[in-house]
């Protein structure tokens, strides 16, 4: 059988650290492959190794047959195109020159942009529903449209293989269905392969012709979603307990985690601001070790929606894309009232959830504690309300009752002082 992409006995390290190991994978063209495992297992670093980003310590990695190496950069740009997780730009472009930059490695730098190239970009501006972008500038665009964008110019650039890297990690439930379906219709309809790094379970059974789970550098499973996501191979590779149904409508498999591991029980309540998968890691850590948690508002079907009710916790819910309503702002305000201290994750604002940052700024609040994550990703880069959010945020972090620390730290602190934590 000839395979398109061939990775052979493939290690690596960073310095002395061996962060892939013994990896082997034959992919057939035209194959939706899905890479999964928990944080630092290596999903990034083999995307980066395939793009030729990073070279390996040892083994080969074949396309069509041929030592990838044979290649000139130029010629693997033609054949692999990459989507970073991080799709801001220093520089602004409009959106049309963003995608036609997608035809860079066919293009001769005496000659410029032929009229070919410009069909070709236009033509994967229309499948991907970006035309009426075109004049718009790239850093005006909210997070799904910026996505699409960047999947425009990847798919301008004519390639055979698509490397994504977490493409909706950051994105709310509406724009990660959006994206996963364009990706999932590129691979269908163009034959292009693709090769995705993943975290949500449940989306990776959805959309995956093939799934490999990582764990510590090694590929511990590999086959089709309904072969290997199974209790026994989760719970090697994720250590969580779960249940699984199938998806009624598809019969693939549909992931529930169990919270009802018996643990210690602490006095401490923790009330989290949260939305679109930014309160997941900080939710599953605390209520793991026995913290009481409740949770902001939040859209029934949103990644953390779905974790809160996985773990049993008082809540406020709301219908999506129907906004904030008055009663859930109230309820939002009893929670954090109840709490020993609140957490503001790095949550994306837009005008659906502003009330969820507005609430920090309520009276009844002034003094309790509040814990604000900062991260890799701007407060900017999280505003689509035309800077209402980041006015709020900026009064927000002047009050002597905010701190601002990394997700790390903030779970040092509380795993260190528990019940101690000032009010």
């Amino acid at each position: 059988m000839a395979y398109q992409l061939e990775i052979n006995d493939l290690f690596f390290s960073y310095d002395k650290k061996e962060v892939l190991k013994n990896i082997k994978m034959n992919i057939k063209p035209g194959t939706f492959i899905s890479i999964i495992g928990p944080n630092g297992s290596g999903k990034s670093t083999l995307l980066k190794i395939i793009s030729t980003y990073l070279k390996p310590q040892k083994g080969n990695i074949l396309l069509d047959s041929n030592k990838i190496q044979m290649y000139s950069q130029k010629e693997i740009s033609k054949r692999i195109s990459v989507v970073p997780q991080n799709t801001s730009l220093e520089f602004d472009f409009k959106v049309k020159d963003i995608v036609l930059m997608g035809r860079h490695p066919y293009i001769d730098r005496f000659k410029g942009e032929s009229k070919e190239d410009a069909e070709i970009a236009e033509k994967a501006m229309r499948y991907t529903n970006t035309m009426m972008l075109s004049h718009r500038m790239f850093n005006e665009l909210s997070g799904g449209e910026k996505q699409r964008v960047i999947l425009a110019q990847a798919l301008a650039q004519k390639p055979e293989i698509l490397l994504l890297d977490e493409p909706v990690s950051h994105l709310d439930l509406q724009h990660q269905v959006e994206i996963l379906d364009l990706i999932k219709r590129m691979s269908t309809q163009e034959n292009l392969t693709i090769i995705s790094v993943l975290h949500d379970l449940n989306m990776a059974s959805a959309y995956s012709d093939y799934i490999i789970m990582l764990k510590d550098g090694r590929i511990l499973h590999e086959g089709k979603p309904e072969m290997i996501l199974n209790n026994r191979n989760i719970s090697q590779v994720f250590n969580i307990n779960v249940h699984i149904n199938g998806n009624p409508v598809t019969g693939r498999p549909y992931i529930y985690t169990l919270s009802g591991v018996k643990r210690k029980k602490r006095n401490t309540k923790i009330h989290i601001i949260c939305g679109g998968g930014s309160g997941q890691e900080i939710i599953r850590t605390l209520a793991s070790e026995g913290f009481e948690i409740t949770t902001g508002v939040l859209n029934i079907g949103d990644s953390d929606w779905t974790i809160s009710k996985e773990y049993q916790m008082e809540m406020v819910e709301e219908i999506p894309f129907a906004g904030i309503s008055n009663n859930a702002r109230h309820k939002n305000v009893e929670l954090a009232l109840k709490a020993h201290l609140i957490v503001l994750t790095q949550v994306y604002f837009s005008k659906g959830n502003l009330m969820n940052l507005e609430v920090l700024l309520d009276e009844k609040l002034n003094n309790k504690r509040i814990y604000i994550i900062e991260e890799e990703v701007s407060f900017k880069e999280r505003d689509f309300t035309g800077g209402k959010a980041a006015s709020i945020y900026i009064r927000l972090k002047e009050r002597e009752n905010v701190r601002i620390l990394k997700k790390d730290e903030l779970i040092e602190i509380l795993m260190k002082n528990g019940e101690n934590i000032e009010n």
